[in-house]
């Protein structure tokens, strides 16, 4: 609920400030009546009220709205204090504020939507299936959760079966190339470790007339190996260690000279070739693991393609089976809701008769199945559909609606409502004027009044004034109430009947 707003050079006006907590017997629900002259400014300041909660464009300098209410801002990153504080400023464009943490225009309008509902002219959201099917759900005691959790599994499934059928259609296609890539890689057939082991042999291969030559003149050391022995005879020093040491190097030239005719057997066409394919891969792929786990990735998705039959099969007789169920479960919730219209028609229709109304009629047409089950609800008024309604008829059809379904308002909201009473007779603006203060008890209630009986039943009465261009507000008490009544009915001469009929309509 709005408890306090604070308006500043908003248009017309130079600053607006409004409490609507001291209503009687409840602290902020209630009907709140703007009266005035045409002209002065009356759609313009709810405007710029609902302007705050992002619901019009801003026009003020700066507003503020305190909110007695409950609202769990914390999904939004705000923290939670006794009171909400929405604010709007705007110089060269417009912030929006909720308890000075400031926030997107969108996020401003989403939360204030937990206790605002503005019903603007000819507006008909109410009026929509699902809006519509929730009131009957209501009546009728319907609980859609199992219902909903199957039909999104069923939506979940369904997209899954689309995917493998778009699939199916490039299937072909695609397994080509999949099989063409596999191939690319498998008459390589590359191997860890090769290309480092190849690089090394192409290496050794520029060595190896060295090595010969160089094996050749170190065998040369062998032609003084006596001359050595003897020398060290001669010494009596031990030559064992010579011994040894010509041995091992005798080791080393074997190994040389097997080294050299192994690389001389090498076909090093064959390893250029190799060495050009595995060079390609790396170049594509950034290393020969790489390509390796491409293969592997490929030959996955070919068997998946494989498979898509198989999974296409299987996926159909579980959306069916699941439809089934969808539908089994439909048709008891069309049940209840059929008994549910009854209910909900004689609340209705009771509202309706009050509002000078024709009885309305609900219908339910079966259509495909849907999140809702598989009922489309619509309200006809004397087998004439809403949208043929005149405004006058619309808006009483609505109030009808919102008395109805009052019971299951569990959370108080402020309601703002467009010209509700205009182009009505005496007994219609009566009628309204009663069921909006029914509707009071559970909404807190802005409506601008062009009727005495409407404004009479207000809980607080503020009338919008204009002087020397400029548009000023204030809250009337009984006396002033008296008098603005009286000019609603007689004009500006304020007539002694006008004001005694605006009495009179003040004690009802």
């Amino acid at each position: 609920m709005i408890e306090r707003v604070y308006l500043k050079n908003h248009l017309s006006f130079d600053e607006v400030e409004l409490t609507f907590s001291e209503v009687e017997l409840n602290l902020s629900k209630g009907l709140m009546i703007f009266t005035g002259p045409s002209g002065a400014g009356k759609s313009v300041l709810l405007q710029g009220i609902l302007a705050i909660f992002a619901y019009f464009e801003a026009n003020a300098e700066l507003s503020e709205a305190l909110i007695d209410d409950k609202i769990d801002l914390s999904e939004f990153g705000i923290e939670i204090e006794d009171e909400i504080i929405f604010k709007e400023i705007k110089k060269e464009k417009t912030r929006y504020f909720i308890n000075n943490q400031a926030v997107s225009k969108k996020i401003a309008k989403k939360i204030a939507s937990n206790f605002i509902d503005y019903l603007s002219l000819r507006n008909a959201d109410e009026f929509k299936n699902e809006n519509l099917l929730n009131v009957i759900d209501k009546f009728a005691g319907n609980n859609l959760e199992s219902y909903t959790i199957m039909f999104n599994k069923y939506q979940i499934l369904q997209k899954e079966l689309l995917s493998i059928q778009e699939k199916e259609k490039k299937a072909n296609e695609l397994k080509e190339f999949i099989i063409f890539e596999i191939d690319k890689i498998e008459k390589i057939s590359p191997k860890e470790g090769e290309f480092e082991k190849l690089m090394d042999i192409k290496k050794n291969l520029s060595k190896i007339e060295k090595l010969k030559e160089l094996s050749f003149n170190v065998s040369e050391i062998f032609n003084y190996e006596n001359r050595v022995n003897e020398f060290l005879n001669e010494l009596e020093v031990d030559s064992s260690f010579f011994d040894e040491a010509m041995n091992e190097l005798r080791g080393y030239i074997d190994l040389a000279e097997n080294k050299v005719e192994e690389l001389e057997n090498v076909d090093i066409d064959e390893i250029l070739d190799r060495l050009t394919d595995l060079q390609g891969l790396i170049k594509r792929f950034g290393s020969i693991t790489e390509s390796l786990k491409y293969l592997k990735e490929k030959k996955e998705e070919l068997k998946k393609l494989e498979n898509l039959s198989f999974e296409k099969e299987n996926l159909i007789k579980e959306i069916n089976n699941l439809k089934k169920l969808l539908l089994d479960e439909a048709k008891k919730i069309h049940s209840k809701r059929v008994e549910g219209i009854k209910i909900f028609e004689e609340k209705l229709n009771y509202f309706l008769d009050k509002l000078y109304m024709p009885k309305a009629s609900i219908f339910l047409k079966k259509v495909d199945l849907n999140k809702y089950g598989t009922d489309e609800a619509k309200i006809e008024i004397n087998e004439t559909e809403i949208n043929s309604l005149s405004t006058g008829e619309f808006n009483r059809l609505r109030l009808a609606l919102l008395a109805s379904k009052i019971d299951f308002e569990n959370k108080p909201k402020s309601l703002f409502l467009d010209e509700i009473d205009a182009n009505l007779s005496g007994e219609e603006s009566m009628s309204v004027a009663e069921v909006l203060k029914f509707l009071s008890k559970k909404y807190q209630i802005f409506a601008i009044s062009h009727q005495p009986q409407l404004t009479s039943k207000a809980d607080k009465h503020f009338f919008v004034g204009k002087e020397n261009n400029k548009s000023f507000v204030k809250e009337l008490n009984y006396k002033e109430r008296i008098n603005e009544i009286a000019r609603i009915i007689s004009g500006k001469e304020l007539t002694k009947e006008a004001l005694r009929y605006a009495k009179e309509l003040l004690k009802q």
